[in-house]
């Protein structure tokens, strides 16, 4: 997921939206972040989902950048990538809200003119 200095890039933005569309993938990320780190069976437990569907879930939101793994031993730790989704907050409003501009005072005109 490419992100500049101003934040995440087109792609990055899309990758990460389609992911979250998905209802069972946006709720493991409530999951995984509620719970601070869960390992796939802990995830699997939450769901009762097979553990093939699972994973593949789980790969779409580490592919898309929402999820952070870490291997310790045979477990593989999920947990939410923070710095994104706080990313995404503020990405999406700023590209999807028309830009303010700034008011330009109205000129007045005199009854007396007229």
């Amino acid at each position: 997921m490419e992100t500049s200095r101003q934040g995440l890039d087109d792609r990055g933005l899309l990758r990460a939206l389609r992911a979250l569309c998905d209802p069972t993938q946006f709720r493991m990320v409530q999951v995984i972040a509620a719970a601070g780190e869960l390992c796939c069976g802990e995830v699997q437990d939450c769901f009762g989902c097979s553990q093939p569907t699972i994973s593949h879930h789980l790969k779409i939101l580490s592919q898309a950048g929402l999820l952070t793994v870490r291997s310790q031993g045979k477990h593989r730790y999920t947990a939410v990538n923070r710095p994104l989704v706080s990313a995404l907050a503020t990405e999406l409003p700023a590209r999807l809200m028309p830009a303010r501009r700034p008011r330009r005072p109205r000129a007045r005109v005199s009854a007396t003119a007229a």
